[in-house]
């Protein structure tokens, strides 16, 4: 008998960054994430392998504000992440590239 899981829940879960963050400057940023094999429906009988993503961004940072542009999942891996309540067999996807261009300002 197969111990059951709740539906995608992965068996392992990994991730790795290195950040070089300085308090002036150039900043940048690189993380590589790992979900192992999980399995997307209650009778734990439609698995699904594991999957890496990367994100990465850069940014300056100056003495009140910083400009910063981040990239997420830039290996444009879709895989199925939830049981969707839509019906059978239909799942949502894990989203796809983007970027996100962004001007922080401290007060």
């Amino acid at each position: 008998m197969r111990a059951c899981r709740p539906e995608v829940s992965p068996q392992n879960l990994a991730a790795l960054g290195l950040l070089y963050t300085p308090l002036q400057g150039f900043n940048a940023a690189v993380v590589w994430n790992y979900v192992g094999k999980r399995v997307l429906d209650q009778e734990n009988g439609t698995p699904v392998g594991s999957y890496t993503t990367v994100d990465a961004g850069v940014g300056y940072r100056f003495e009140r504000w910083e400009l910063r542009l981040n990239g997420y999942n830039l290996s444009n891996r879709r895989d199925p992440v939830a049981i969707s309540e839509l019906g059978d067999g239909q799942a949502y996807r894990l989203p796809g590239r983007n970027a996100l261009l962004s001007a922080n300002f401290a007060f």
